[in-house]
């Protein structure tokens, strides 16, 4: 799982041309400011900083995690695509404090942090992880951008397909950057804690009790 942002909330989402030309695909924004909001801004701007200088001096990982569940599409989906849904099944997750949420009536977007409790030898490290989600309801699919503390960043796709049989198959496809030193403790740890609660998801779809 992972998110992001700019100095202020609004650059994540300011309109470009007049407010004329722009009302038919201006987003309906809500806004629900708490004690993160400041450091999901700070982060955000941090991971754009970032990306715009191309992540110099990082190393990267992309990996698929396919898996297929015993259930339609459309209830696939709507339950996979809930962050909150994650909680008490991502091994890590212990608590997900969403920002803003806004919607253009093709996609919405939420930005949160992510309170997570990251193993690290015998302690815990009580990471913030900053993220923006992107679902595509129509196309069936999401993306997930998200920073960490210090400087890893993750992209991630999540696609749906419908088998045909009244399963479905499920691909999140994460691309993993960080200090070279850092990466295979970030990505061993993002692969196992993926897996987890995808096999959770699976389970407690299948099983009706989500």
């Amino acid at each position: 799982m992972k998110y992001l942002v700019g100095c202020a909330m609004a650059l994540s989402f300011a309109a470009t041309g007049s407010p004329v030309a722009q009302a038919d695909s201006a987003p309906t924004c809500t806004d629900t400011p708490n004690s993160y909001t400041a450091g999901w801004q700070t982060g955000w701007a941090s991971y754009q900083a970032a990306e715009k200088s191309g992540s110099s001096g990082s190393a990267s990982r992309t990996v698929d995690l396919p898996i297929t569940i015993n259930a339609p599409i459309d209830k696939v989906w709507t339950v996979y695509s809930n962050l909150r849904n994650d909680i008490g099944r991502h091994p890590f997750l212990k608590d997900i404090i969403t920002h803003r949420t806004c919607s253009d009536g093709v996609s919405t977007t939420i930005d949160f942090t992510a309170l997570e409790n990251i193993p690290m030898g015998s302690v815990d490290y009580p990471a913030k992880t900053q993220a923006e989600q992107r679902l595509f309801p129509a196309d069936r699919y999401y993306l997930t951008d998200s920073y960490d503390t210090p400087g890893v960043i993750t992209h991630q796709k999540v696609t749906f397909t419908d088998n045909g049989n009244g399963t479905t198959a499920v691909n999140e496809h994460i691309t993993f950057s960080c200090n070279p030193l850092l990466l295979n403790f970030t990505v061993t740890n993002g692969v196992s804690s993926h897996q987890a609660y995808q096999a959770a998801l699976k389970r407690d779809i299948e099983n009706g009790t989500l």
